[in-house]
């Protein structure tokens, strides 16, 4: 008879798996509420707390300690890195949920202008550049083209996150500009996703075919098509009857949620391209619902990025010897490439959708590398695409990057500091009252008695709350509208009298509002305005005072001198 052996998960696996949980979130917990404070990425912290505890510092100087806590038997090792590809699925959900793919549609013009430019241009510039490095670096690889290409398209990825985060620190990122910003970079992601998931499918095949090749992309266009139509559909349905079935719906939306993204991961598993693209895009799916709130957001992206996105990113370091792989000249080369690269394609971009006079902020934020390099890097060197100092070099290029971003941005956008031509409008009373968005804007146009029509700027007003939300923190919102004619840029104050839902970055309800009227030629103004405001936002004992004030012209005097100063 056949003796079978299994292999099966003891309590001794248990205790180790638990220890090096432990270790792990207590590590880099202390270390992300650290960068939180200095405003960087707090991947950074999580791979450096990969690269201390694994083989680079750990392993080498304390090697009994290391084989300790990481013992590398087959089970122990398997449990850990099943945990840390859990947690890249929920990654690339979230990451999915960012993306408004409705709203970006409505302003596709100039978006997919810069984004198609920030794809080709970047691809083309790194390629010439890498394809001419010492044949050295590529003695791991039978196509020295194919992997040169490949690293090529990694590099064209802009990170969404980072630039989100780096927007909201300057404060523009409820402008116009900023809108255009996140909508070029989410496209970006969408199609630099497509790219690369079909690519990785085309250069795993073991010989190409063209017949294969030819029914992946096709499969795949259909699969993106019918999950951004019927699958939106269908899923926010399912939602509607857990919400209605619950008063809170908040853990049938999440199961709904997760049950998404594996039934699309094992859709597109089965098309023959990455499982991670199904996660994505039914992140967009899911994210696209209006039933979808933003506490139900915020409660997906803190559990998977205060859990399993820094497991993730642990566990490479765990895996890798980054000092024993690190070559300065590549990493530094890399970084260079790819900044200038996606700092050349925006600049085009934007020059050719009629942006030249914010193509340098425009340009700048899409240079981070960010997470999603490190990603796709990390599943090129799981099929053999790259190797392991390559894939050093990508990383070290992707947190550098990142790093520089914000600090860039935020000089960049000095240029914002100072306002001119303005005048600021107090609601009759000061207080208002309203039961929703649309009824306190016109009410606030209608009671100014404006010499223009009130009705149009009103429909401007409310076609940009529904592209993009002007909710920002602690209960104040910002809408914007245009207005026509020769006429200073306005901003019209109102204190609701009872607070309504405007969809705010915090989930408060909205008690302050500061209606921004600029016209087609007074863009500039509306991004210094919102830069103010925003700043303004954050400072919850000036918000306080302001709503204690009770006379229009002393409103007036605390705008003037406090908040647009």
């Amino acid at each position: 008879y056949l003796e079978e052996k299994m292999i099966g998960i003891d309590e001794t696996n248990i205790f180790y798996l638990l220890l090096q949980l432990s270790i792990i979130f207590v590590s880099t917990n202390f270390i992300n509420s650290f960068l939180k404070k200095i405003n960087q990425p707090t991947i950074t912290g999580d791979l450096l707390i990969g690269i201390i505890l694994g083989p680079t510092i750990l392993g080498t100087f304390f090697p009994k300690i290391y084989n300790f806590i990481f013992p590398q038997n087959l089970v122990q090792v398997a449990m850990l890195d099943t945990l840390g590809w859990f947690g890249l699925f929920l990654v690339l959900l979230s990451t999915g949920i960012e993306v408004d793919f409705s709203s970006i549609w409505k302003q596709r013009k100039n978006a997919i202008v810069i984004s198609a430019s920030d794809i080709v241009i970047p691809i083309l510039f790194s390629m010439i550049f890498i394809y001419f490095l010492p044949n050295i670096y590529f003695e791991f690889s039978d196509n020295k083209f194919i992997t040169s290409f490949f690293i090529s398209v990694i590099m064209t990825i802009s990170a969404l996150p980072i630039a989100i985060r780096a927007l909201r620190e300057v404060g523009i990122m409820k402008s116009d500009l900023g809108f255009l910003i996140i909508s070029a970079l989410t496209i970006n992601d969408i199609i630099g996703w497509i790219i690369f998931t079909l690519l990785l499918s085309l250069f795993s095949l073991k010989s190409f075919n063209w017949e294969i090749a030819l029914k992946i992309v096709v499969y795949t266009g259909i699969f993106t098509f019918l999950a951004l139509n019927i699958g939106k559909k269908v899923v926010n349905w399912l939602f509607s009857k857990v919400v209605n079935q619950d008063s809170d719906g908040i853990q049938g939306v999440l199961t709904i949620l997760i049950s998404t993204g594996v039934i699309f991961g094992l859709i597109t598993l089965e098309i023959g391209i990455h499982t991670l693209f199904g996660f994505f895009i039914a992140g967009i799916v899911a994210g696209d619902s209006p039933i979808f709130t933003k506490s139900a957001r915020n409660t997906v992206h803190n559990f998977v990025y205060s859990i399993f996105a820094s497991l993730f990113f642990v566990n490479i370091g765990l895996k890798i010897n980054f000092f024993e792989n690190f070559n300065l000249f590549l990493a530094l080369f890399i970084t260079v490439v790819g900044v200038a690269g996606r700092y050349l394609g925006a600049w085009i971009g934007s020059t050719l959708s009629n942006k030249t006079k914010y193509r340098n902020i425009i340009s700048i934020a899409h240079t981070p590398g960010g997470e999603m390099h490190i990603v796709v890097s990390l599943i090129a060197l799981s099929f053999g695409l790259l190797n392991k100092e390559l894939f050093v070099a990508i990383v070290f290029a992707a947190i550098l990057s990142s790093i520089i971003g914000g600090p860039w941005l935020s000089f960049a956008s000095k240029r914002f500091n100072y306002l001119e031509s303005f005048e600021i409008l107090i609601y009759p009373g000061i207080k208002l009252k309203a039961q929703n968005k649309k009824e306190a804007l016109c009410k606030l146009l209608n009671q100014l008695n404006l010499e223009y029509n009130e009705t149009n700027i009103l429909e401007n007003a409310l076609h940009r709350e529904e592209i993009s939300c002007s909710g920002l923190e602690n209960s104040i919102a910002i809408p914007k509208g245009n207005i026509k004619g020769e006429t200073k840029t306005k901003i019209l104050y109102a204190r609701l009298e009872n607070p309504i839902n405007w969809d705010s970055l915090d989930g408060k309800f909205t008690k302050n509002i500061f209606l921004i009227l600029t016209t087609e030629n007074e863009e500039e103004n509306q991004i210094k305005i919102v830069k103010k405001l925003t700043e303004f936002s954050k400072k919850c004992d000036a918000i306080s005072e302001i709503n204690t004030i009770v006379l229009e012209k002393d409103v007036e005097k605390y705008i003037l001198e406090k908040i647009l100063i």
